[in-house]
């Protein structure tokens, strides 16, 4: 008499639901540890801060701010930097 595939397929599988069993719980257990850390590092956020640069009052302004484009000296040294092509 041959053996039943289907019935060693049934003994593996049914083997397998503890390992899973704790695998899902250690998963569980990483997202609670990751919530609380996240809930306790947003308590320390200071309200008072200013938002984002997308979030402030010049976002209608066209001109583009003076710190946009680089100084003068920067690009200078950059140039400086840069091997020769040979």
């Amino acid at each position: 008499m041959e053996p039943d595939p289907t019935n060693e397929l049934g003994k593996l599988i049914d083997s397998a639901g503890p390992i899973a069993g704790l695998f899902v719980l250690a998963l569980g257990v990483a997202l609670a540890l990751l919530w609380f850390s996240l809930n306790r590092q947003m308590k320390r956020i200071n309200p008072d801060l200013p938002m984002g640069p997308g979030n402030n009052e010049d976002i209608g302004d066209k001109e583009p701010a003076a710190d946009s484009e680089p100084a003068k000296d920067d690009v200078d040294r950059v140039a400086d930097e840069r091997p020769a092509n040979s």
